[in-house]
């Protein structure tokens, strides 16, 4: 799994009636950033104040992140993270719902409404794979240091992505979700203290954490209209999710999206 995977994996919680995604006003500029995050971890990127480099030009393993690379150093001049976020595609949290319903995670169905948009339905997720990524992240969390760096990252994004009520909900989570919001405000301000994680990593999260933030409340207006269909009626996202236009990532597409219902 992929950063990005494991995020949404987080943010879908099951209910008694239903599954929803938490965090639907922003999650699908977190997942744009765990993309970041993953190649910046593998050494391709690196993210500072003013734009995205390309440092390494070859694939990874993961198709989609390659893709991701590809645009990137196909893009001239080279974007900043508040760039890069503001271009994300509608379909990105679909995307990666495809991603987990390949992986066997979830389970999805899909229809067409009536105005012709694909609806995606989460009918079921994989409870003991969450529970063992929650157990990781306790591992993190609940330590007060940073460990592996790419599950401090997962903490952090996880945190920007506002899914700390997924993770620990209830009365019974507000310690937990206390220790996550200081390990991530302490990754942002003094990453150097909190396990010395590299420097490209350090600019990455303190640029997400500002970045997330000033497009929740700057920008979350301009993509209102986004947003309505997910949100009428009182309908989770785990309902609603509209398959829009593909990103640029979509080169390591599933083959859910060839039978009519995709966006194309």
């Amino acid at each position: 799994m992929t950063t990005g995977d494991e995020l949404l994996l987080l943010a879908i919680v099951p209910g008694r009636r239903r599954i929803r995604i938490r965090s639907q006003d922003r999650l699908r500029y977190v997942l744009r950033t765990s993309e970041l995050a993953d190649l910046c971890l593998a050494g391709r990127i690196s993210v500072g104040r003013r734009r995205i480099e390309v440092l390494d030009t070859r694939p990874v393993e993961d198709r989609r992140l390659s893709g991701v690379l590809h645009s990137l150093g196909a893009a001239a001049p080279p974007p900043g993270l508040k760039d890069w976020l503001r271009r994300t595609p509608r379909s990105l949290t679909v995307e990666y719902l495809s991603r987990l319903e390949d992986q066997k995670a979830v389970r999805v169905r899909r229809w067409r409404d009536s105005s012709g948009r694909t609806r995606n339905e989460i009918l079921s997720v994989d409870l003991p794979r969450r529970r063992a990524l929650l157990t990781r992240l306790d591992s993190v969390v609940r330590s007060g240091s940073a460990r592996p760096t790419a599950d401090l990252t997962l903490a952090v994004l996880a945190q920007a992505a506002c899914l700390a009520p997924a993770a620990y909900p209830g009365l019974r989570g507000i310690t937990d979700r206390r220790r996550m919001a200081a390990l991530a405000a302490t990754h942002r301000l003094a990453p150097a203290t909190a396990g010395a994680v590299p420097v490209a990593d350090e600019e990455l999260a303190a640029a997400l954490t500002t970045g997330a933030d000033v497009l929740t409340r700057q920008l979350l207006g301009e993509f209102s209209d986004l947003y309505a269909d997910f949100t009428t009626g009182g309908h989770g996202l785990g309902h609603d999710l509209d398959s829009g236009s593909w990103s640029e990532g979509g080169a390591g597409g599933t083959g859910h999206h060839g039978d009519g219902h995709s966006g194309w």
